[in-house]
């Protein structure tokens, strides 16, 4: 992922709420992704660059992460993906209308005409994604989770595999409601 960190990074930096922490956990990686990480990271105090002595995988290394996070709310963003300048606002704006909510998504779908963001409870958000449009299908670059909520969960869990991200929305959405964005 050397060929797309920086520009990941540099997305975040750049972001028009600027109230954030940026951990990059390398997750003993070949590559020069560490190396990128540490000169991004000498341009702005709010990164933190952190090397694993040996993997951990895909999700073993976004519980990590989260263990090393200070704020109130996690957002991932994986190396090869980029985050539009007002995109952690409008994310944290959505949040913070409804702070009973335990998780905000990014919507994929025109949901019932209604204006964003949209506030479900527990029911409703499981109705949604298992009866009519999969509501929390969406990778971990369109959330934002509160901390205290990841926790309370336990995060991914050791025995995560590719989809483990739907399933951990459906373990905060079974406790807490959700907002999509």
């Amino acid at each position: 992922r050397e060929d797309f960190l920086e520009e990941a990074m540099r997305s975040v930096l750049e972001s028009t709420f600027q109230d954030f922490e940026l951990i990059v956990v390398d997750d003993a990686s070949s590559d020069r992704t560490y190396e990128i990480a540490k000169e991004v990271a000498k341009t702005d105090e709010r990164v933190q660059v952190v090397r694993n002595e040996k993997n951990l995988g895909q999700f073993g290394n976004r519980d990590y992460a989260a263990s090393l996070a200070k704020g109130q709310y996690l957002k991932y963003l994986d190396s090869d993906d980029i985050i539009y300048p007002h995109g952690l606002g409008l994310m944290v704006s959505a949040m913070e209308t409804y702070p009973e909510a335990g998780l905000g998504l990014a919507s994929n779908t025109i949901d019932e005409m209604q204006p964003f963001p949209i506030f479900s409870n527990p029911r409703q958000a499981y109705f949604k994604h298992f009866l009519q449009q999969g509501y929390m299908t969406c990778g971990p670059s369109g959330s934002l989770i509160r901390t205290d909520v990841f926790k309370a969960v336990g995060g991914y869990g050791s025995k995560c595999y590719v989809g483990c991200d739907v399933l951990l929305w459906l373990k905060i959405s079974a406790l807490y409601p959700v907002v999509k964005f």
